[in-house]
């Protein structure tokens, strides 16, 4: 075992690592600190419990599928922006299964309320990503917004449309594009 000190960095990328290979109801504290090479007295000290760890763990993996490379995400239109984003958390999917289907079930009881908060967080700053591109998308007819129906509830119901599909597994969000694109540029 290696006793010299890891950072918190080190200790959420062992612990990506253990979700990739199990899936996050296999990550716990003594995963972690195998996978990272240090005691388990290690982890603790940056990790009050595999309650906190795992919340960790669930916003760095979000952080992860929502960071894109320079110039990676399309600037052409919000309805291309939320393709890119459905196959850019596909992707993530992929990488982390079964993360969409159970990361809030993955809580433990005592840590819900964590839990859920720091996936609202996770969810806010997609939302947020949303609303932005949304924002910048120049070509959006200036009726499709008003006083009963704003930019912000389109954002959230599209991320709550793109969670729906994720979690049921669908293949694309051609819909929701028809959808998007039959509101805003009709």
């Amino acid at each position: 075992m290696n006793t010299v000190v890891t950072s918190r960095q080190a200790l959420l990328a062992a612990s990506r690592t253990v979700a990739r290979r199990q899936g996050l109801g296999g990550l716990s504290i003594r995963a972690v600190a195998a996978e990272a090479r240090v005691s388990v007295g290690s982890v603790y000290n940056y990790f009050s419990g595999k309650t906190e760890l795992l919340a960790a763990t669930v916003e760095e993996i979000w952080m992860q599928i929502l960071s894109a490379p320079e110039g990676e995400a399309p600037r052409d239109g919000f309805a291309a922006y939320v393709h890119w984003l459905f196959h850019r958390i596909q992707s993530g999917a992929g990488e982390y299964p079964g993360f969409f289907q159970g990361h809030a079930a993955g809580f433990l009881p005592e840590g819900r309320s964590a839990g859920r908060r720091t996936m609202a967080e996770a969810l806010g700053r997609v939302r947020q990503t949303l609303l932005e591109a949304l924002e910048a998308d120049c070509a959006v007819r200036p009726s499709a917004f008003d006083a009963s129906f704003s930019r912000e509830q389109l954002a959230a119901f599209v991320l709550d449309s793109l969670l729906g599909q994720m979690s049921r597994g669908a293949d694309n969000c051609e819909g929701l594009e028809q959808v998007l694109r039959r509101l805003l540029y009709r």
